[in-house]
């Protein structure tokens, strides 16, 4: 790991060109990207690497891949927007694999369940971490899914404080969004996405177990209509996440099933990854340094 250790003893960081290659090999999704947007986001993933820690957790050894690779996933989404919507976020924690975390949720009657489940990634509000496993960086190969992109919007959605779906619209790039057409069109995809949930749900028969493999093969047929992965009818903040992954990574679907939710991320993130091919050069933003 010596180039990830001498960067910041350098006056200006930069990624081998080796490196990027590889990073970029893996990361099929970014041979979309057009040539000069692909630049700046190694430039801007140059500044990410010098501005954030990263720390390995339970015996994970980092590796110059390893932090290309996060970086390049958590600049993506802020390529033509600023670093500033990362401020709030004390570093990145790498895990071997799955770790496990409290979890707590209030039902309709107002009582509170707390349970602790297995989790690849979380997003850690009020200046706190993204935590990542190390496993799911590295396993990218399922279409729409992208565990580091979607903890990364995670933090664009509590910039502003909560993640509740409805990011921090900047004066700068957002003003073609308008707030309260945000909150509707989202809520109402929220909705429609989980009825459709519920209704693939209905169709599992009662004695389903998800650990037994011709019941998982079950669920993957039934639930592979789906335009996003099911977890995004969990909250509104984990559908905005799911369909931020989406995307970047397997935008299609997506556009399709709930159009205007797709344009409303391009104007948000102002990428057009449909496009990306035949797409102008973004402008050139910089970001601010953290």
């Amino acid at each position: 790991m010596q180039w990830f250790r001498q960067l910041f003893k350098r006056d200006k960081p930069e990624i081998p060109e080796a490196l990027w290659q590889q990073c970029q090999d893996r990361l099929p999704f970014l041979a979309q990207l057009p040539a000069p947007d692909l630049a700046r986001l190694k430039t801007l993933c140059e500044t990410f690497l010098d501005r954030k820690t990263f720390t390995g957790a339970a015996g994970v050894e980092l590796t110059d891949r390893i932090a290309v690779l996060i970086a390049a996933q958590a600049c993506l989404p802020v390529l033509n927007l600023t670093l500033d919507l990362y401020a709030d976020m004390a570093g990145i924690i790498i895990y071997p694999g799955s770790f496990v975390i409290a979890q707590s949720e209030m039902d309709e009657a107002g009582v509170v369940h707390e349970w602790r489940e297995p989790v690849s990634g979380e997003a850690v509000h009020a200046g706190g971490a993204v935590i990542l496993s190390c496993e799911d960086i590295e396993d990218i190969e399922a279409p729409g899914y992208n565990v580091v992109i979607h903890e990364f919007a995670h933090k664009i959605d509590m910039r502003d404080g909560t993640a509740n779906g409805c990011p921090p619209f900047l004066v700068a790039y957002h003003k073609d969004i308008r707030a309260e057409h945000w909150q509707r069109e989202f809520s109402a995809a929220y909705r429609d996405f989980v009825a459709r949930v519920d209704a693939l749900d209905a169709q599992l028969p009662e004695d389903f177990d998800a650990d037994h493999p011709a019941d998982a093969a079950m669920y993957d047929e039934l639930f592979a209509e789906l335009p996003l992965d099911p977890y995004a009818a969990r909250h509104p903040a984990e559908f905005f996440a799911v369909a931020s992954e989406a995307f970047f990574v397997g935008p299609a679907p997506l556009a399709e099933d709930y159009p205007e939710i797709y344009r409303l991320l391009t104007l948000y993130y102002l990428q057009d990854p449909l496009h990306w091919q035949n797409a102008p050069c973004g402008k050139e933003t910089g970001g601010k340094h953290l």
